[in-house]
């Protein structure tokens, strides 16, 4: 079925405002897995859950290449110091998702078969969760109540409340999709640690390359039908049996 994709505009600029209203999420260390697993997991605990840690880290980064872009070099440099602090932290938060990037796409409007350009056989990396964003397909028939469920559970995943936003749309039963863009840990470490070495040695263009290259390792993931993502996955597995 086709659908229209459009998760938040302008990712770095949501990132900054949802900096601190991320929560950190449960246990999800898993390799990656089938389909029908994936999608009862994330029906269950992965929903709308983001790393407050990954937030923050991403949102200084911004913000470092900002200030690196307005000549305000000792600011940039406290943004880049705050970023591998948070970055530190993230190594440890069960908000870590692990995934192998060929699963994920380069853009949230990707279509299937855009897909990352990676190696097939790929070990799964650890991927921390920064944003997040429900939307609704071109088969869509608007009501006062989907509408409203479609409010609530927006505003429940800005605060970080996956449970509530998930509840919402299983009651108005809404066909979502539900997309989350995902940075690679050890990537992006090395990226803001480049960063901080060279804006040390004054080369300030060098280490707003590097923080871009942390931007630029963003992925997304999407998963189909929120409403009925557990239905679906049941489905798939008694086809098997």
């Amino acid at each position: 079925m086709k659908r229209t994709l459009s998760l938040v505009a302008g990712l770095m600029t949501s990132i900054v405002m949802a900096g601190n209203s991320a929560i950190a999420l449960a246990a999800n260390s898993e390799p990656a897995d089938s389909s029908e697993a994936r999608a009862t997991r994330i029906a269950d605990k992965d929903f709308g859950r983001l790393s407050a840690d990954g937030v923050r880290a991403f949102n200084d980064v911004h913000l470092a290449r900002i200030a690196i872009y307005d000549g305000k070099t000792d600011e940039a440099a406290k943004f880049i110091a705050d970023a591998q602090s948070a970055l530190g932290k993230a190594k440890t938060d069960e908000a870590i998702l692990m995934k192998a990037e060929s699963e994920l796409k380069v853009s949230p409007k990707a279509t299937p078969a855009e897909t990352v350009a990676a190696e097939k056989n790929a070990p799964p990396i650890a991927w921390i969760p920064i944003d997040n964003d429900i939307v609704f397909g071109e088969t869509f028939q608007p009501t006062t109540g989907k509408v409203a469920a479609i409010g609530t559970a927006k505003k429940a995943l800005a605060r970080g409340d996956g449970t509530t936003a998930l509840k919402a749309i299983k009651l108005a039963d809404v066909y979502v999709d539900y997309t989350v863009a995902v940075a690679p840990l050890e990537q992006s470490v090395a990226a803001v640690n480049d960063a901080s070495k060279l804006i040390a040695s004054h080369d300030y263009f060098g280490a707003s390359q590097s923080l871009k290259k942390a931007e630029d390792g963003i992925r997304y993931d999407e998963f189909d039908d929120v409403a009925d993502i557990k239905g679906k996955a049941s489905h798939a597995i008694a086809k098997t049996k």
